[in-house]
């Protein structure tokens, strides 16, 4: 059932009971926050279902510091009805549906959200490739944790699960989110319909159609009209549901302490958090959160490119443009490494006699400390490598700047010889004494764009690109 309203734009509210039902599972920290008691928070805190992840999870941060918490829907159809239009079609196992990664930093009130493709074309932990969103198949929530820092280089600090049964009863709890459609829209094989324009009012199996939707389409002069970005579009449009169903969850009674209670019992309910989450860390990060406007979330993407792999389509990353964003949620500042804080080893990966030499040369020029040259295992290499371990993303970040052409970059486990091993491949032309510019932003080009501003949590104003069919209400209305 869907309802279609419209009306004129309130005045801009202050967030009193912060951060509430999210997508996936940030209520669970948001809704505690609401009390800010520890007492309150401890008490709800021993309902919550939880998953044993062992020493998968990135350890060492307090409270206080910058984490990352991996949010998944699943698609599981487990708790579902043998007949619910959402199994039609489904093979057997789980999938990570959704997947994304809130970074929140409590000292400075900040949050950013990075959507990760289903399709994304990955190295899986346990070996092999594969789409993301096979490795919760293959190995549970370890696995996907595992396959997210090692391909990706982000530490992930806690992770918080929903299922599409949970996902309904957040949305039933909140009584449906409101979201803006122009025209027409359809999603047949998600079974989204919204047969009239206007502010609909999406109860929960059209909510769960709505975030699912990848075949979107909307009738426009009289035409039904496919939005080509698929999996691009469903991301953007997700992060988009989040705001909304925030907002909901204010104005259907998050400020008044009995309803609020009701809200967290059913959030209690519907989601699963790691086992290594305390109820004082929960109770801690809610706090500093109780002033945040979700106006400011941060909303960002990966920039990827389409591919097909044994007939099936996949999205490959596209490294130089994905590192500004990488960076972000790995906490690395890229600006504070020098040359001269690097330590570089060379080996030579083309048979090409004395490259190896060169390459170390050219870069002890450019102010990098070289500590040794060598050859690879194997001769012949069609790229060039440039190799690190964890923490050392700005160094190898830094040295590739400094090879023609651009290189691969490669996480590996070491021990390294220096901070970043360069392997030179068939492809290598020379070193650069002047860096190329490092990437500033993040962009993907796609067709049906639209713009989409964010403020940023110190004031100013970020603009990019959002891909695909995401509503947005004229101006003068607020839904």
């Amino acid at each position: 059932m869907t309802r279609r309203r419209g009306r004129v734009r309130r005045g801009r509210r202050t967030w009193g009971q912060r951060l509430v039902l999210t997508l996936c599972a940030t209520l669970v920290v948001a809704l505690l926050a609401t009390a800010g008691a520890f007492g309150y928070a401890y008490s709800k805190y021993s309902r919550l279902a939880r998953v044993e992840l062992g020493t998968v999870l990135t350890g060492g941060t307090t409270s206080d510091e910058p984490q990352n918490i991996l949010l998944v829907g699943v698609d599981s159809a487990a708790r579902l009805d043998p007949d619910d239009p959402v199994t039609r079609g489904r093979d057997a196992g789980l999938r990570s549906d959704t997947m994304m990664v809130l970074r929140v930093d409590p000292a400075a009130s900040q949050a950013h959200l990075l959507s990760i493709p289903r399709d994304l074309w990955v190295p899986l932990a346990s070996g092999g490739n594969q789409r993301i969103n096979t490795a919760i198949q293959v190995g549970g929530a370890p696995e996907l944790i595992a396959t997210i820092e090692g391909y990706l280089g982000i530490p992930i600090h806690h992770y918080a699960q929903v299922d599409f049964a949970a996902f309904r009863e957040l949305v039933s709890v909140v009584g449906g989110v409101e979201v803006w459609f122009e025209h027409p829209t359809r999603d047949r094989q998600a079974g989204l319909s919204v047969p009239e324009p206007g502010c609909v009012l999406l109860d929960p199996d059209q909510s769960l159609a709505y975030v699912r939707a990848r075949h979107l389409q909307t009738l426009v002069d009289g035409r039904w009209r496919t939005d080509p970005t698929g999996d691009h579009g469903r991301m953007s449009r997700q992060q988009d549901f989040i705001v909304r169903a925030i907002r909901r969850a204010i104005e259907r009674g998050a400020r008044n302490p009995v309803k609020l209670d009701s809200l967290i019992d059913a959030a209690l309910a519907a989601v699963t958090v790691d086992d290594q989450w305390t109820a004082e860390d929960l109770a801690t990060l809610a706090s500093r959160f109780r002033l945040f406007d979700p106006a400011r979330l941060v909303r960002h993407r990966l920039p990827v490119t389409d591919g097909t792999i044994g007939g099936a389509a996949v999205l490959r990353l596209i490294d130089a443009e994905a590192r500004p964003t990488l960076d972000l949620f790995r906490g690395i500042d890229a600006g504070n490494v020098t040359a001269a804080d690097v330590r570089v080893q060379v080996l030579n990966g083309s048979g090409r006699a004395g490259e190896a030499g060169a390459v170390s040369d050219g870069l002890a020029r450019a102010g990098f400390t070289t500590v040794g040259v060598g050859e690879a295992d194997d001769f012949g290499v069609a790229r060039t490598v440039v190799r690190h371990t964890a923490g050392q993303e700005a160094a190898a970040h830094l040295v590739a700047r400094h090879l023609d052409p651009e290189p691969v970059l490669e996480l590996v486990e070491g021990p390294l010889d220096g901070d970043v091993v360069v392997v030179t491949g068939l492809d290598h032309r020379g070193v650069l004494t002047t860096p190329r510019p490092a990437p500033s932003t993040t962009t993907t080009t796609a067709v049906a764009a639209a713009p989409m501003t964010t403020t940023a949590p110190t004031g100013s104003t970020t603009t990019t690109t959002a891909i695909g069919e995401v509503p947005s209400p004229p101006l003068g209305v607020d839904c």
